[in-house]
């Protein structure tokens, strides 16, 4: 059981995985990509972009849960990160209170924050248990509402004594959490600044896609 793993992964662009700026010193390669990322508030911060996607929860044992989430790209605490591959987190939930009889969640989360450091900071995906108030069951110590900046994903679930008899991916757009009402993936109207900049970009536009090919044809 693991109830945070970290995926493969590309940062883009932090002081220990330069794409862009290729310098001698430390303190160039940390303010240069620290400056270079602020960029990316133009479309929006702690964000989905694509994928991510939390795959349907699952019972895998009789007390464990696990969902998957997929690969993707996301923007998080100025950072641009894409995982390349899809990885599972399971929770134990035997000794935690359900959404039927307390209204708790399994809350999945991308959790990161830009470190001005040299050494590899990687982004993982953590579940933690959220009560019906907001308060995060923490016995790991890796819940920080610093790092754990983006929800992916949330989860209803049952119990019948300490076994889970059903589970469901949570069906609402915000979740209260330690506090703050996070929108799922981050993709509310104060996170993003430029609405549908990546429908834009990526959509197939059937009208432009036929000019093209007359025009390549001339």
């Amino acid at each position: 059981m693991a109830s945070t793993i970290t995926p493969t992964q590309t940062r883009v662009n932090d002081p220990y995985q330069q794409t862009i700026f290729q310098f001698n010193t430390a303190d160039s390669k940390l303010y240069l990509s620290r400056e270079s990322n602020k960029l990316l508030n133009v479309v929006g911060n702690d964000v989905v972009l694509t994928g991510m996607a939390m795959l349907a929860p699952s019972i895998m044992a009789p007390s464990t849960i696990r969902t998957s989430i997929a690969v993707g790209y996301a923007i998080s605490d100025y950072t641009l990160i894409q995982f390349t591959n899809a990885n599972a987190v399971d929770i134990d939930v035997s000794g935690l209170t359900d959404t039927t009889v307390d209204g708790s969640h399994l809350g999945v989360f991308l959790n990161y924050q830009y470190l001005d450091t040299i050494e590899s900071n990687l982004a993982a995906i953590d579940i933690f248990h959220i009560q019906s108030d907001g308060t995060v069951t923490n016995p790991l110590g890796r819940f920080s509402t610093n790092a754990c900046r983006i929800l992916l994903g949330a989860i209803d679930f049952t119990k019948s004594g300490t076994a889970v008899s059903a589970t469901s991916a949570y069906n609402q757009s915000t979740l209260n959490v330690s506090g703050t009402t996070m929108t799922v993936r981050g993709q509310d109207i104060d996170a993003i600044n430029l609405a549908n900049i990546f429908n834009i970009a990526f959509r197939e536009d059937k009208e432009y896609l036929l000019k093209r090919d007359f025009l390549l044809m001339e």
